[in-house]
């Protein structure tokens, strides 16, 4: 996944783990896109909100503490420019989300590979 340095994608990785949303990010990162995070779905709103229509993609694990990431996304498909949502979960998920799951534990290709396809899916929109 390569990506224009003048036209970098901002991921918002949103995960309470502070080891697994600093991995995330550095692999991210070293994908030439500017990454955000947050350690909260509420922390995420906040960033999310002045940026509307500039977030390339939001990653969120499913069972975060204090908001889930169903009410996460539920919560950003209110901006005017809703971003693209990646569920990740240590557990099997049972209802249906409004994005793919990706399944921990997995590895920085897998993750960066899907990360890949859906902005490639949101610059041809």
């Amino acid at each position: 996944m390569t990506s224009d340095a003048s036209n970098k994608q901002i991921v918002l990785v949103v995960e309470d783990d502070p080891m697994l949303r600093g991995i995330l990010a550095e692999a991210l990162a070293g994908e030439a896109l500017v990454v955000l995070t947050a350690a909260t779905g509420e922390e995420a709103l906040a960033i999310a909100g002045p940026l509307d229509g500039q977030l390339g993609l939001v990653v969120t694990d499913v069972l975060p503490p204090h908001m889930d990431g169903l009410e996460l996304a539920d919560h950003l498909a209110g901006l005017s420019c809703p971003p693209p949502v990646l569920f990740i979960s240590g557990v099997k998920v049972e209802r249906t989300l409004p994005g793919p799951v990706l399944a921990k534990p997995f590895g920085p290709v897998a993750f960066l590979e899907q990360v890949g396809r859906m902005l490639t899916a949101v610059q041809q929109d």
